[in-house]
């Protein structure tokens, strides 16, 4: 049972360990950039990008020939998108404000941590300035248990209500992540592809409707399920059955005998993004040699500028954005879920709070 400062791929932060999991949360963006079930060692499902990574604070203007802003300077594994999901828009550009808001290149702090024999706690907070809220992410492991229970708690700063879209962006690398064999499920019904015009490397449709996990594509129907074994730069949102009152998504790759899952609130994050990348972009940093699908559980559909979300009002009977109250706080929890699995398991049916735990119900 430990908390102890570390770097991984030369970037300052914490990492966690009950025996179990290991964690490495980034100080720089508070990225969860690594996660590691310890009975499949030496296996992070996260992405590692393929280019050298820097601290936020390290970033220069002059760089954005070599990764085009700040953000992908910094990027790995699941960050949070807060204030805004998507792009901001070009007038807030123009004036400093980045892709996803300011917490996934904001420098996180240690606020809390306990570490006892049953349990290891751990919270690190930042402020937004521009959005004007403040966020604090509690992280708790209990001794050699296979879940990692997430709290954050955002809190407006303004004195007047704030509406704001945020996103957990998950997002899986190789070589967990492999086209044709990793497994995605969770319990979606309606799912929507890109609105906009068809682009270069796109498998999906654009701007259709259709019903998880069978998409309309180009050539023919996608399942969902896998990644793309060709060239692909896709994303879709799927809508969380009605109802529930936990939504998850899972991921496994059989070979490797690993599964990893997320728990959340329906009523916090009614939606899951799904964004594919398969050597479909070639300009910096990405270079053609990319392969990442993010799983993003969010209140709004699509990654849009704020004010596209506003206008938006509703998407399949859900709101878009959702309102900060003036001086007032909102507490989202999500649980991590690691577990070994067969290497004939062919993913994952449901999961379901159970006895502090979860239990999980496996297709076949």
């Amino acid at each position: 049972m430990n908390i102890r400062t570390a770097t991984f791929r030369k970037r300052q932060g914490w990492e966690m360990d009950n025996g179990a999991i290991s964690l490495f949360l980034m100080a720089g963006g508070g990225h969860i950039a690594r996660l590691e079930l310890k009975s499949r060692p030496g296996i992070n499902p996260l992405w590692e990008p393929s280019w050298k990574g820097l601290e936020p604070w390290q970033y220069k203007p002059a760089m954005a020939s070599a990764y085009g802003e700040k953000l992908l300077a910094a990027i790995s594994g699941h960050n949070l998108c807060l204030g805004h999901f998507g792009p901001a828009s070009s007038e807030e550009t123009r004036l400093g404000l980045g892709c996803h808001g300011e917490a996934p290149v904001a420098r996180w702090r240690e606020r809390r941590k306990h570490v006892s024999d049953a349990e290891i706690r751990l919270t690190c907070g930042c402020g937004l300035d521009i959005a004007g809220m403040r966020v604090e992410r509690t992280l708790s492991m209990k001794r050699n248990a296979c879940i990692v229970d997430v709290t954050e708690k955002v809190t407006n700063m303004n004195r007047k209500d704030t509406p704001f879209t945020m996103c957990q962006h998950v997002t899986f690398g190789p070589p967990f992540l492999e086209p044709g064999v990793t497994l995605f499920d969770m319990p979606a019904t309606r799912g929507a592809t890109e609105p906009g015009s068809l682009k270069r490397f796109m498998r999906l449709k654009r701007g259709a409707d259709f019903k998880w996990p069978v998409a309309p594509g180009v050539r023919g129907s996608v399942n969902l399920r896998t990644l793309g074994r060709g060239r692909i730069s896709d994303f879709s949102a799927q809508l969380m059955r009605p109802g529930l009152e936990h939504a998850w998504f899972s991921a496994v790759h059989p070979g490797m005998g690993l599964l990893v899952a997320y728990v959340w609130r329906r009523a916090d994050y009614p939606w899951v993004a799904n964004w594919e990348e398969n050597r479909g972009r070639d300009f910096p940093p990405w270079a053609g040699k990319s392969l990442t699908r993010g799983m993003e559980f969010a209140n709004s559909p699509f990654p849009v500028p704020l004010r596209e979300a506003l206008s938006m009002g509703r998407f399949h009977g859900e709101p878009t954005f959702r309102l900060l109250p003036a001086r007032g706080s909102l507490e989202f929890r999500y649980s991590i879920v690691m577990a070994a699995v067969d290497r004939e398991c062919r993913g994952v049916r449901s999961i379901k709070p159970d006895r502090g735990g979860f239990a999980i119900l496996f297709e076949g």
